[in-house]
């Protein structure tokens, strides 16, 4: 059995979603290197489950596309062509320029790679909701965006204390 495009998708907006925000919450990641470890071995095994040797479909860290001299952060390949493309980012808050930034990186891989789906995953601490707003134009059933922000779920006092602990282990400093 295969997994599609849409238990993909499914699996990319429910567990994987929640597996990196209960990560972030425990202070797993404190990089964007953390996000990519953790997404790529979540991907991995939801993926073994219909791939167990791996044969049909490969999840690669910052894979090279010479012809668009890009590395996406993750890329899930099947039949060995590129499926799926993320890109993840760990902030204090996600820009809109810097969204708008990947979107565009992203379409441009969908002309010459045509993979099904390009997803930009974040984790952040501010923001609530999606940063792109307004109609995806090129990008409509082809781009996704994955907000995992910590002021959709906690109060800002609450978020304020993680941080403090957050600073430990991002920034540590030996005594």
């Amino acid at each position: 059995m295969k997994p599609g495009i849409k238990e993909l998708h499914r699996f990319i907006r429910d567990n994987f979603e929640k597996e990196l925000r209960d990560a972030y919450v425990r202070y797993s990641i404190a990089s964007e290197a953390d996000l990519q470890a953790i997404a790529w071995l979540l991907l991995r095994e939801f993926l073994k489950a219909y791939d167990p040797t791996e044969t049909k479909l490969k999840v690669l860290n910052k894979p090279y596309f010479k012809d668009l001299g890009i590395h996406p952060d993750l890329a899930v390949f099947r039949k060995g062509k590129p499926w799926v493309l993320l890109e993840l980012k760990e902030r204090k808050k996600l820009t809109a320029l810097s969204a708008r930034k990947e979107w565009k990186r992203l379409i441009k891989a969908k002309e010459l790679l045509r993979p099904k789906r390009a997803y930009l995953v974040y984790v952040a601490r501010w923001g609530s909701g999606k940063v792109l707003t307004g109609p995806k134009g090129a990008g409509a059933k082809f781009f996704f965006e994955i907000p995992i922000t910590l002021e959709d779920v906690w109060l800002p006092r609450r978020i304020e204390e993680w941080e403090r602990g957050f600073r430990k282990w991002s920034k540590y400093v030996a005594h």
